[in-house]
């Protein structure tokens, strides 16, 4: 029989936080410009199906690898924020994909939260973004 440790093992919040932050800051974006996919301004989404491409010469058949790898991923962050509650969804929009990615302290007011409170939906936010986000585990684990 398998104990709970060993099918889940205990999450290290803070470097998890961390590295979906810089997955949303950094990888993101490039994955955005890679698959030629803008998410910025995403409200309801629509996840559509990424074309396969046939066997081709080594350079272009590695964008084309790059590509629709990009596009999956893309498609699987908007898969992972249906998947948040509101809050978190709302949050991780308007903070990191929204057209204009609006700072902390618009976000904390505009959700009527103090910094302490903001903090701790945004971490949230961030840990169950990485639970939902199946095509790479963004999940820091202790040791």
């Amino acid at each position: 029989m398998y104990k709970m440790d060993e099918l889940f093992p205990q999450v290290d919040e803070k470097a998890t936080v961390n590295k979906v932050k810089h997955f949303l800051k950094h990888t993101l974006p490039q994955m955005q410009r890679y698959s030629h996919k803008d998410i910025s301004g995403i409200k309801s989404p629509i996840i559509t199906d990424m074309p396969k491409g046939g066997s081709v010469g080594n350079q272009a058949e590695e964008t084309i690898t790059q590509r629709v790898y990009a596009g999956q991923v893309i498609n699987s962050v908007v898969v992972a924020l249906k998947s948040c509650d509101v809050i978190s969804r709302k949050l991780l929009i308007d903070v990191y994909i929204g057209a204009s990615k609006m700072p902390d302290y618009l976000e904390m007011e505009a959700l009527g939260y103090e910094k302490t409170r903001y903090q701790f939906y945004k971490n949230r936010a961030c840990l169950q973004f990485a639970d939902s986000f199946m095509i790479e585990d963004l999940h820091v684990f202790k040791k």
